[in-house]
């Protein structure tokens, strides 16, 4: 991750990307280079907002914050369509 010192993924999450691979093989690759690098760059160190994330509001934990992804788009899909409106990634 070379844009950001750390990122981490909880566990509910690993186990909802392995099974999102099976369906979308290039899921990890987008992940890190599309979502990570691109999106979360724009978001938080530019300062850029396309409202591709949200951050969930009224969790119990105040560190780390969450986002939900709304916009997030795959590679194993052609014409680079976004994997469905109700599939959010949270990190």
């Amino acid at each position: 991750m070379g844009r950001f010192k750390e990122t981490s993924r909880l566990p509910e999450f690993e186990k909802d990307i392995s099974k999102l691979l099976k369906r979308f093989r290039t899921i990890e690759d987008d992940l890190v280079e599309i979502f990570i690098e691109k999106q979360l760059f724009l978001y938080h160190k530019l300062r850029v907002d396309n409202k591709g994330i949200f951050q969930i509001a009224g969790l119990p934990v105040g560190n780390p914050k969450v986002y939900k992804a709304k916009k997030f788009t795959c590679k194993s899909l052609r014409e680079g369509r976004s994997i469905g409106d109700k599939s959010y990634l949270c990190l």
